[in-house]
């Protein structure tokens, strides 16, 4: 099998997202797609290209991005840099023949849009936005459901994505705060939000919004929130929202879906469900058989993908046996156990406890 070189062009947080998913891959996927080698690891700054290529193995550290996607031998380019610098990195990715996979937003404005156009006229590789959003199995089983007439013709949606990244008045300002680089609510998580409904319900057609700033003073920042109107091509009326000040959240999307027939409710912060309501069951007597169902859809993916871990297994089953394992080569390191890790010790308590069950 052709060993494909990848470069990693942002080596932030999202990069380290995209490495982890290289390195855990052949649990998920067997077996995997293609066999890959992360060569470069870019970063405008030294020490984080350096920390982050130490994540991989035999990964060079590069600053300049022009220089990686120089190297012919690399097949594939991520691009996970700040959104002001995708067009150049775009353009000349395009022109160097590279498979591309690259975070959203993909440009800036209608502007880089057209003139983003012409470089893809005749290009064949393959390339990828990262919605990931869609790729949650119970979201696919909700594209699923509706693509077998399961809601009737839609009616309505309503969706929000919600954090609180920009409550802090006194936070720094970032990238993800300024207009020019391409900040703001609705480039960061807006989008993840609009394509999502787009492709279960779309094609979205009409829309009108509003935003909003704790700063509306300051011309250089970008908008923290945004409510948005739309309507499907087919009819459909709803409502996206999308923040980053709304406090008591995190990272809270949920989007409902309203048909003739029934109707469907995914939330990204409990994904191992999704909650399905069937318009043709009873209502009478005391209510019949009509509710809501909770579809323990988990990490049931049809093959290829594998079903590691257990089907049954909650979204986070496998963090939780990571964290474990860097609990104990920590205390490994340190000579002790200096985490407060459960040792044998604790094993043999929590034996005899399950002895006076006997």
């Amino acid at each position: 099998m052709k060993m494909y070189h990848v470069a990693i062009l942002g080596g932030g947080f999202i990069g380290k997202v995209h490495l982890y998913a290289y390195r855990t891959l052949p649990f998920y996927s067997q077996p995997v797609p293609l066999e890959c080698r992360i060569k470069y690891v870019v970063n405008s700054r030294e020490e984080t290209a350096m920390a982050s290529a130490k994540l991989t193995p035999d990964a060079i550290p590069q600053t300049d991005w022009r220089k990686a996607l120089a190297d012919p031998e690399i097949d594939i380019v991520h691009v996970c840099t700040p959104n002001h610098l995708h067009l150049e990195i775009l353009k000349e990715a395009i022109s160097a023949g590279k498979h591309i996979y690259c975070e959203k937003p993909v440009v800036l404005n209608r502007e880089e849009v057209e003139e983003l156009r012409p470089f893809l006229e005749n290009y064949t590789q393959v390339s990828h936005v990262v919605f990931h959003t869609r790729y949650f199995a119970s979201v696919m089983q909700a594209k699923a459901m509706i693509e077998a007439g399961k809601l009737g013709k839609i009616l309505e949606f309503r969706g929000c994505y919600l954090q609180n990244s920009h409550v802090d008045p006194n936070r720094p300002m970032r990238w993800k705060n300024l207009k020019a680089t391409g900040g703001g609510a609705l480039m960061d998580i807006g989008s993840h939000l609009i394509e999502l409904t787009d492709w279960l319900i779309g094609p979205l057609a009409d829309g009108v919004a509003w935003s909003g700033s704790p700063a509306p003073e300051d011309e250089s920042r970008a908008e923290d929130s945004i409510a948005m109107l739309w309507k499907t091509a087919q009819g459909a009326v709803g409502t996206l929202q999308a923040s980053k000040v709304a406090h008591g959240t995190e990272n809270d999307m949920l989007l409902e879906i309203y048909g003739t027939k029934g109707a469907l409710r995914f939330n990204i912060q409990a994904p191992h469900f999704l909650d399905y309501f069937d318009g043709s069951k009873p209502t009478t007597p005391f209510g019949g058989e009509a509710g809501w169902t909770r579809i323990a859809v988990g990490n049931r993916y049809p093959a290829p993908d594998t079903d590691f871990p257990a089907t049954k297994s909650g979204i986070g089953w496998v963090r939780a046996h990571c964290t474990s394992l860097a609990h104990f080569l920590r205390n490994v390191a340190a000579g002790k156990n200096i985490t407060g890790a459960p040792d044998l010790q604790r094993g043999l308590e929590i034996q005899m406890l399950m002895e006076k069950c006997r």
